[in-house]
């Protein structure tokens, strides 16, 4: 198989996090510009995210108590509307901000935050989704407990995840002032939940599920732009008049500007003048 046809495909033989690693940086950034301006990758997005979710995970409770169950699922209810820490939406929304965030990004992070008695919440628990960004891919270091951190992710000893470093601010949010590499912080592995689907064997960070057909998706864009514009301009003209002389006047036609220059517009229902050029036998 590395004869003719073949010969020129050499792919790496690399890990696939050392590919997330050195170019999840840039995937990332091409993934979300094409949802947010390629009607075709924003439609699947959409797609995605209501056949995985719906209209979201709604639990039952099991209790034989009726009078319990029915505290408990009162006080669920009243969670869901206050689940959001950023007050953007519920519980349900929630869930389909992170089927959106694994379309383009191939992962999620939600910080469960505990919350003091005096805030005011029925339940004082909430969810706090995190970007991408926000866990540098190129935080791969020892900490000082001894413990290893690969793409922003320190495991201890015997390869258990038992914190997240995260920058303090999205390092893209050029609205949040601060320093231009935000500094990171030490999260515990038990107020996380890393949300992605793992490819490979071992592999510690997500892939966008737009990854393979990104590049298809962006050309495809352009050709359409590039078609469209065409047709926009084909569709203008209305006809073809000819005529021998330049110095010809036709009604309708318009005259060169003051300094000699032409005047030259193009809209729906052009008649495009052309100069017929006797040839001398």
């Amino acid at each position: 198989m590395a004869r003719r046809r073949l010969r020129g495909w050499q792919p790496p033989l690399e890990n696939i996090n050392s590919l997330v690693a050195s170019g999840g940086p840039r995937l990332l950034a091409r993934s979300r510009e094409l949802v947010v301006t390629n009607g075709y990758a924003a439609n699947a997005c959409e797609a995605w995210a209501a056949n995985l979710v719906g209209d979201g995970i709604k639990p039952s409770s099991l209790l034989e108590d009726g009078d319990l169950r029915d505290r408990l699922q009162r006080l669920w209810l009243a969670w869901t509307d206050e689940a959001d820490a950023d007050g953007l939406t519920d519980f349900y929304g929630l869930q389909a901000m992170v089927a959106r965030e694994m379309f383009v990004a191939g992962e999620c992070f939600v910080r469960l935050r505990p919350r003091r008695p005096e805030d005011g919440l029925r339940v004082p628990l909430q969810c706090q989704l995190l970007q991408s960004e926000m866990l540098p891919f190129d935080k791969t270091e020892t900490a000082p407990n001894g413990n290893v951190i690969r793409c922003g992710i320190e495991f201890d000893r015997i390869g258990r995840r038992v914190a997240y470093h995260f920058r303090r601010r999205h390092p893209g949010d050029s609205t949040d002032r601060g320093d231009v590499l935000p500094e990171t912080t030490r999260v515990p592995a038990a107020d996380m939940l890393h949300i992605y689907r793992p490819l490979d064997a071992g592999q510690i960070r997500g892939l966008p599920h737009v990854a393979p057909a990104m590049v298809r998706l962006f050309l495809l864009d352009q050709y359409d732009d590039a078609e469209l514009d065409r047709k926009k301009t084909a569709a203008m003209f209305a006809g073809f008049i000819t005529k021998a002389a330049p110095e010809e006047q036709l009604m309708g036609a318009v005259e060169d500007a003051d300094d000699g220059t032409g005047i030259a517009s193009l809209e729906p229902g052009t008649l495009q003048v052309l100069f017929r050029i006797e040839q001398q036998s």
